[in-house]
């Protein structure tokens, strides 16, 4: 164990015996367990990383010609001075007669996403959907910026063998499908079907060496599936002391947003108050009701794989009231937990 501990080295380990409460073997566990998940991550990471680089380059060309790495117009009066300096280094590496094919693949991560913030909107502002084609009305580059950026800090830890324990893997992944799937849904599929994480994750260990306490032995099945189009009135209608919490869903089945029967007549009571107490429940629908309160706050997503410590965690944060459960490779909704009936 010494010989080990040495080759990692005290500092490193040290954060992993902390996690393991002082348990040496417990924390070499964890260690282990740290590594193979960043294992398998790097390929749902890779295919989302060249998807995105593709997509930006096939925008560069039809903006700056095929040798966009060396126009003017992109380089002096596009790129920030970070850029340019990321774009030479990139050159340098590649070397001067290397081909546009070769430098794209030596740009980092950091520069394909660093892209899509405020400085290049203009970049953006016709474009962003001929790149990113599955992109919902409204949704602009800053909403690819929102994907890419945290994506981008995850793949930089995993990059350089940092602890991802106590991160939110299921958000992460959840951003790389959605990512991947704005440009191309059978290139998203079909990374899910070959991602390996789930299975993964559910091997994390636990110092008595059982199995984990995982999400999924807590989570309630009894829950409603809705779409933005459903209308209040079939809400109501499937509403019981067995289903309060309700999941809304985009058309792969995918949670995005969730809330509880309670938000539903807060929202009826507030609108009959504004037409004095007339209101046609067939006439609103759940997209209403997610317009009308701060829904991204209130909900989260976690792998039901993930340990039950996690899911605590989540539920803590002042304003979540509902956490959802999701199978990480088809990203369907399990089950859920309410804050007001959590028992642990």
């Amino acid at each position: 164990m010494q010989a080990i501990r040495a080759s990692i080295s005290e500092p490193r380990f040290a954060t992993y015996l902390s996690k393991g409460g002082n348990h040496e073997e417990y924390a070499l566990a964890l260690y282990l367990y740290n590594a193979r998940v960043a294992k398998a991550f790097l390929y749902p990471i890779n295919v989302a990383e060249v998807t995105l680089r593709n997509a930006v380059d096939e925008i560069l060309v039809s903006k700056f010609q095929q040798n966009w790495h060396k126009d003017a117009a992109f380089r002096d009066h596009t790129l920030t001075p970070e850029g340019l300096w990321t774009l030479d280094k990139a050159i340098q590496r590649a070397g001067q007669n290397a081909s546009r094919d070769q430098i794209v693949a030596t740009l980092t991560f950091d520069f394909w996403s660093n892209l899509f913030r405020s400085e290049y909107g203009s970049l953006w502002r016709t474009t962003v959907n001929l790149a990113f084609p599955h992109l919902q009305h409204g949704e602009s580059r800053q909403d690819i910026q929102n994907l890419v950026r945290p994506i981008n800090t995850f793949r930089n830890r995993v990059a350089h063998h940092e602890p991802i324990l106590d991160m939110n893997i299921t958000d992460i992944y959840a951003r790389i499908v959605r990512l991947t799937e704005l440009r191309c849904k059978e290139t998203a599929e079909w990374m899910r079907h070959h991602s390996t994480l789930s299975a993964v994750v559910r091997t994390r260990p636990r110092r008595d060496g059982t199995a984990a306490n995982n999400l999924a032995a807590k989570l309630d099945k009894a829950f409603l599936s809705v779409t933005p189009d459903t209308a209040l009135n079939d809400v109501i209608g499937l509403v019981d002391e067995k289903h309060h919490a309700i999941v809304c869903v985009d058309k792969a089945g995918r949670p995005t947003g969730a809330f509880t029967s309670v938000d539903v007549t807060r929202y009826i009571a507030t609108r009959a108050k504004e037409l004095d107490g007339l209101i046609a429940l067939t006439e609103h629908k759940v997209s209403h009701l997610i317009e009308s309160i701060d829904i991204g706050a209130r909900w989260a997503s976690m792998d039901e794989a993930a340990p039950v410590g996690l899911a605590v965690k989540a539920l803590q944060k002042p304003r979540i009231q509902v956490l959802v459960g999701i199978d990480v490779e088809s990203g369907k909704a399990t089950g859920v937990i309410l804050r007001a009936h959590r028992r642990y």
